[in-house]
């Protein structure tokens, strides 16, 4: 209520003013033509000069103030600004006000009497021709007689005679008139604004009555055709409501039949998914076992699936994925059954089979089949797949029991190279037990210390010192005992443990190599092809270095032939990163691969290993030795050292330095010994370099 207030006065103020700043125009342009007729009075007098001033003052204020009042009129939003132009404008006629005070004020010593006289005439003018301009708003004209009419008043009460006393009376006489007038001016002029906008106000609530009235007749109307709408509208309701009742149950059906079509098909192939096989399975197994006929499970792996998902998309994946199944609705026998386990992995259940024989010709034409070429959006892709068997009721007597023998044959079938069948025995499933068991202490091992090292002495063969070690991982587990690394290794590289493991070797030798316990001595590392293809296991060992502050040079890492044939650029990559901080780079098993010749000039390679197989008989067949002889030769054409491992018998040794072979490891010599077993070594042969390496 308080605000509506506010807002009305805020209206009325505006509305009061606007015919004041409307009017400035016009005041100001008399007050100018005023000042300056002024001026002309007294341009000979002693007056001449102030009267000049006056005249500037009067003018440059009446400018500014016309200026400002036609930026009022121009504003948008006067209400928010009508107070500062008010100010501004009551400051600049106050200042107008005082001008003429001071052209009245110069007349006190006037001695014409008739100038004096005349401007005091126009200053009468002045203050009675305002009312018709500044009434409007009484601050405004107050501010502007007040500064004359105490100039004029004071100078005729000053001169004391009785003419000035006489006209100092009727010009108060005549102040008090112009004030009343103003009054009346401004009191008519906000009656008639007040009048206007009750005026306004009740016209406003008288049309809105009407508009009320108007509105609620149309209601009115609106509402009786409403209701006879809705009356007709709900007469065709109850007309159709009993064939909206059908076509809902009949919806109901559908939507019941499509839940269950879904839920025991797959989605992607629209092949029955494994809740749909399992059940299909058992019915099987029960009319197998009432013919006597063999029942048989085929589960089918597609080969490198995840790298055609993962290199040309999901997209082509699924396309790549319903084209499979294409193909084996089309292979197969309508009784037999087809199902998408999942992911890239089928299922098919051949049924009334006499003997195995037919599921291996299945099997085999099914290979066949997947091995042809698919074409997918342009892309011509090749893949395989692994198949694994299992039989009923050789292999068991339950769905869920012949599912899980032919996956864990399957697995076999991929783990031996992919595209073939593999049939089950119960050899595979302990194999599967085994490992699961190896797996699960795997994942505990490096929390609970089970890892170790020992090393393996490489000496000189022509001087007979030590000059490095081999470091071999071991595993003592709680519950498994001593485990074979050819066992954990491979386990290790397929969990992906292989990094973590890698990592604290890397702390564990480096702190080894600082503890100075086997002098100033390089250490050598061997490395997997899953660290070769992390970059960022670079930046681990130079901040290990780096923390350690041991010499980079002190180190050397090992790699096999197999890490050069599967990414080449990317372990190059990896070993110029190695090399670049100083640790030397050994090429480990050498001639067990198919190492190129371009990839020894390529890679910052500093030491080639021969392969113990390459030792074993070489005192006996020369073939050996002309090929250890040409190995040799090459390590000395290309600056690189050259290390034996495997060496076991004298004889080997002797054919060795024959060959001027230069580092040797072995049996021989010594077994693989923990922390104390090589001080003491150390101790009893006086060493120059040493090497650390890390055998799997």
């Amino acid at each position: 209520m308080s605000e509506a207030i506010s807002n009305t006065n805020q209206d009325l103020l505006l509305k009061q003013v606007k015919p004041f700043f409307e009017a400035t125009r016009s005041g100001g342009l008399a007050n100018i033509f005023a000042v300056w007729l002024v001026y002309g009075i007294v341009i000979d007098t002693q007056y001449q000069a102030n009267a000049f001033l006056l005249g500037v003052v009067v003018s440059i204020v009446s400018v500014i103030r016309i200026l400002l009042s036609d930026e009022f009129i121009k504003c948008k939003d006067q209400s928010k600004n009508i107070n500062f132009f008010l100010i501004s404008h009551l400051f600049l006629i106050l200042i107008i006000g005082i001008a003429w005070g001071m052209f009245a004020l110069m007349q006190i010593s006037q001695e014409d009497e008739s100038i004096r006289n005349l401007v005091y005439l126009i200053n009468f003018g002045m203050i009675a021709g305002s009312i018709a301009t500044l009434s409007v708003w009484m601050p405004a004209y107050i501010a502007y007689i007040a500064p004359q009419a105490i100039s004029i008043f004071s100078v005729l009460s000053i001169q004391a005679t009785h003419t000035s006393l006489y006209m100092a009376l009727a010009f108060f006489v005549f102040i008090m008139i112009m004030i009343s007038t103003s009054l009346m001016v401004n009191r008519s002029h906000k009656k008639e604004l007040a009048l206007n906008i009750k005026n306004n106000q009740l016209i406003n609530e008288l049309n809105n009555e009407v508009s009320h009235r108007a509105h609620t007749q149309v209601l009115l109307e609106d509402s009786k055709r409403d209701l006879k709408q809705k009356v007709k509208e709900r007469t065709l309701e109850l007309e159709t409501i009993n064939d909206d009742l059908t076509k809902e149950i009949l919806e109901k059906e559908k939507a019941e039949e499509s839940l269950e079509y879904i839920a025991y098909h797959d989605e992607l192939t629209g092949l029955p998914n494994r809740n749909l096989l399992i059940e299909r399975i058992n019915n099987a197994i029960q009319i197998a076992h009432k013919t006597n006929f063999n029942l048989g499970i085929l589960f089918l792996d597609l080969d490198r699936f995840k790298t055609i998902n993962d290199s040309l998309g999901h997209n082509v994946g699924d396309k790549l994925i319903q084209g499979v199944a294409r193909r084996l609705q089309k292979t197969l026998r309508k009784e037999d059954i087809i199902s998408r386990n999942g992911g890239d992995e089928f299922v098919i259940v051949l049924q009334q089979m006499e003997n195995s024989d037919e599921a291996i010709l299945v099997a085999q034409k099914l290979i066949g089949n997947m091995t042809s070429i698919f074409e997918i959006d342009g892309h011509k892709i090749h893949i395989g797949v692994s198949i694994g068997i299992s039989l009923y009721p050789h292999d068991g007597d339950t769905a869920i029991e012949l599912l899980r023998n032919a996956d864990t044959a399957m697995f076999t079938a991929k783990k031996i190279g992919g595209n073939c069948l593999q049939f089950y025995d119960e050899s595979m499933s302990n194999k599967l037990r085994e490992r699961l068991i190896l797996e699960n202490e795997l994942y505990t091992a490096l929390e609970r210390n089970e890892f170790y090292m020992v090393y393996q002495p490489q000496i000189n063969c022509r001087t007979g010192k030590t000059v490095g070690f081999e470091s071999l991982l071991r595993w003592q587990n709680r519950n498994l005992g001593a485990v074979s690394p050819d066992r954990f290794i491979p386990l290790l590289e397929e969990t992906g443990l292989i990094y973590e493991v890698g990592k604290w070797i890397i702390k564990d030798i480096i702190n080894y190599i600082r503890t100075n316990r086997i002098g100033d001595n390089t250490v050598a590392i061997n490395l997997s092809a899953l660290q070769c293809g992390d970059i960022f296991f670079v930046d681990f060992i130079k901040n290990e270095i780096t923390k350690s502050g041991i010499d980079a040079t002190r180190i050397e890492f090992e790699i096999t032939e197999s890490l050069l044939i599967n990414d080449f650029e990317k372990t190059e990559t990896f070993l110029n990163e190695l090399h670049e901080i100083g640790c030397s780079i050994a090429l480990d098993d050498f001639g067990t691969g198919y190492t190129s010749m371009s990839y020894l000039t390529r890679l910052p390679i500093d030491c080639i290993k021969i392969d113990q197989s390459f030792i074993r008989g070489i005192d006996q067949i020369d073939t050996l030795k002309n090929i250890v002889k040409a190995i040799v030769n090459m390590c000395s054409s290309l600056e690189m050292k050259n290390i034996f491992e495997g060496v076991e018998t004298a004889a080997e040794l002797e054919v060795i330095k024959q060959l001027n072979g230069e580092i040797v490891q072995g049996y021989l010599y010594s077994k693989p010994l923990d922390v104390y077993g090589v001080d003491n070594w150390l101790a009893n042969n006086k060493t120059n370099v040493s090497h650390l390496r890390i055998k799997h």
